[in-house]
């Protein structure tokens, strides 16, 4: 690939992450909001975790289901670009994601990695032992962020299709 084409291919990818990001990092809905501030969060703290899950959930999206391996640098590279125009810390932003990242690495769990980022959410907004009920919440919240991530992923960068015919391993050659 000529040098032109090669930055042609990455001025593609990083509109294709950037628009991405754009879907799935919206606002927090305000529904999502009011509960969390209604367990005594403080409101600017609800709404800091919600945007911190979503951002580490559309990370961890790209990370995990894209078809090309550099949709995840893409999209990182973009979303750091992002944090460095916020008045934030990147302190604050490295830590949550750290948080997340490491509530996926635990094996042998026997709650679901959903459950995991739930958790961390709430640890996030400051409540360290919730209730069933917060917890399941706090679930349903990550659950439909990660749906609401791969659907833009999926319609940002494509799906996957293979012929009826050929298996995926027979691609390889």
């Amino acid at each position: 690939m000529g040098m032109w084409a090669e930055w042609r291919a990455q001025r593609e990818r990083s509109r294709r992450a950037a628009t991405y990001l754009g879907r799935s990092l919206r606002p927090p809905e305000g529904a999502d909001v009011s509960w969390l501030a209604s367990l005594d969060v403080p409101e600017p703290v609800a709404v800091r975790e919600l945007v911190f899950a979503k951002r580490a959930i559309g990370l961890i999206v790209a990370e995990r289901d894209a078809l090309d391996d550099r949709t995840a640098s893409d999209v990182a590279h973009q979303l750091l670009q992002l944090l460095s125009r916020e008045s934030r810390a990147d302190v604050e932003w490295g830590e949550r994601w750290r948080a997340y990242t490491a509530a996926l690495a635990i094996r042998g769990s026997v709650e679901s990695p959903v459950t995991r980022l739930g958790r961390v959410l709430l640890a996030g907004a400051g409540i360290s032992e919730p209730s069933a009920d917060q917890l399941a919440r706090a679930t349903d919240f990550v659950h439909q962020t990660r749906s609401a991530a791969n659907e833009a992923l999926r319609d940002v960068f494509g799906v996957a299709s293979l012929p009826e015919d050929i298996r995926p391993s027979a691609l390889r050659s």
